[in-house]
């Protein structure tokens, strides 16, 4: 397979990973439940590039918008030593389960180190890591409480962490709601009788009930 030919299969990978996250993340806020605590998590546009591994100087959000209308061109992507091909066929192997890595069975992983960065927290199904911080402005300040995918590794980063935790709960909720409207995925060994006051605070009447 020639170089133009890879290319050209990367991006209908990114181009269908994007419509995915776009039809179950983008525009969503997802609570997990672990440890007696809680962490609120959004999928941000402006993050899926850097999820995909790829070298690109198309703009982040621009980047997005391309892949998810299918107008990605294989010529705006490449590799380098900070970008590595075999590591981007892998990280794309993968993006594609990100939508459904997000919402079903995980353990929540704390205080993870790399050899270049560090994260708050991360979920992992054993295969892959999500890994998440708070979203920052320029000058290191909180946007809000929640927590942004910052990274996507092709590995489970057990060892790399401080804790593990396995997720009891994941709730959604649309980003103009104002209580959790969906339960998404629930231990068997945990009900809804095991949730802390705060987080039942949190759900919609529905689930509440």
């Amino acid at each position: 397979m020639t170089k133009k030919q890879d290319r050209l299969e990367i991006v209908d990978k990114i181009e269908a990973a994007a419509v995915l996250y776009k039809q179950k993340l983008v525009g969503k806020r997802f609570m997990y439940v672990f440890d007696k605590r809680y962490i609120e998590v959004i999928f941000k546009a402006e993050n899926f590039r850097h999820l995909t591994g790829v070298d690109t100087k198309v703009p982040a959000k621009r980047f997005y918008s391309y892949a998810v209308s299918g107008n990605l061109e294989a010529s705006q992507i490449g590799f380098s030593s900070s970008h590595p091909y075999a590591l981007c066929t892998r990280k794309i192997k993968h993006i594609g389960d990100i939508a459904e890595m997000a919402m079903t069975e995980c353990f929540m992983l704390e205080d993870i180190k790399t050899d270049t960065m560090s994260y708050k927290f991360g979920t992992t199904d054993l295969k892959l890591t999500l890994c998440l911080n708070k979203d920052l402005d320029t000058d290191g300040n909180e946007k809000s409480e929640c927590f942004v995918v910052q990274s996507l590794r092709d590995e489970d980063c057990f060892s790399k962490s401080r804790e593990v935790h396995t997720v009891t709960h994941i709730f959604s909720r649309p980003n103009n709601a104002k209580k959790y409207t969906d339960l998404l995925f629930m231990d068997k060994d945990s009900t809804m009788a095991d949730l802390p006051p705060e987080v039942r605070a949190l759900l919609g009447e529905r689930l509440i009930g």
